[in-house]
């Protein structure tokens, strides 16, 4: 495609304003969908507690076996964790998908049967991006962009594995750099503004009260800010998509 033919896509600084009021908006429902999956991610967490407390209550050396098991509960127990926090990121996609409408809940439950999908679609692409930077960073980087819209394609237009990846490809060649260069300029803009947040860590003691409490309002600053990202390039997908019919 010549640069005369080319479309233009929607400049960075209008997409991330979009992205912003958007965001703004619907804060309720990300915030819902959060701790709904933060909810289910308590329980596999509370019952490994719950072992590791009776552990105690069996002594300090209550022997190979019951260390054994609680390595494995462990292990299951944060698998679980994963998993429902997993699902509730999916469950942002749903939301913007469904418009914004519907119970939170219920669309909380429907990630259950694209779980396993998505994460064989998350993990293809990223052992794709780890084989192209074999043959140093720059194909890692140039890969990984043109593989960056694969999730939109998965959650938007139903495609799986192979066939996501290939849409995502397509809808980003002959655009690799305009999508590049509004990943960088947001990229930064968020560096930026965590840094800015993070500035009073460093006036405080590691062990301290306070950076231990700063610290978490900063993770949770940074899972609140999240779907901004995520309404970004959504919106890069639905420009590129209008231009590149499936």
């Amino acid at each position: 495609m010549s640069e005369a033919q080319k479309q233009k896509i929607t400049p960075v600084f209008d997409i991330l304003e979009e992205a912003i009021k958007i965001w703004w908006k619907n804060l309720k429902k990300f915030i819902m969908v959060y701790l709904i999956g933060f909810f289910f991610t308590l329980i596999p967490l509370l019952v490994v507690l719950f072992f590791y407390g009776l552990g105690g209550l069996l002594g300090p050396n209550p022997g190979f076996i019951w260390h054994l098991w609680l390595v494995l509960i462990s292990i299951v127990g944060f698998a679980f964790a994963l998993y429902f926090f997993i699902r509730a990121y999916m469950a942002l996609f749903l939301v913007v998908k469904k418009n914004f409408e519907g119970n939170e809940a219920t669309t909380y439950k429907e990630t259950a049967p694209l779980f396993w999908p998505y994460l064989g679609l998350v993990l293809m692409t990223a052992v794709f991006v780890a084989l192209w930077s074999l043959l140093l960073i720059i194909p890692g980087i140039i890969y990984a962009i043109f593989y960056s819209l694969a999730v939109y394609v998965f959650f938007f237009e139903g495609k799986y594995g192979l066939k996501a990846i290939r849409r995502s490809i397509k809808l980003v060649n002959d655009y690799w750099w305009p999508v590049f260069g509004r990943l960088i300029v947001v990229g930064l803009i968020f560096w930026a503004v965590m840094v800015v947040i993070a500035i009073p860590l460093s006036f405080a003691s590691y062990n301290g009260v306070f950076y231990q409490i700063w610290n978490g309002l900063i993770q949770v600053i940074n899972f609140l800010l999240g779907p901004i990202i995520l309404l970004f390039m959504y919106r890069i997908y639905k420009d590129l998509a209008k231009i590149k019919p499936a």
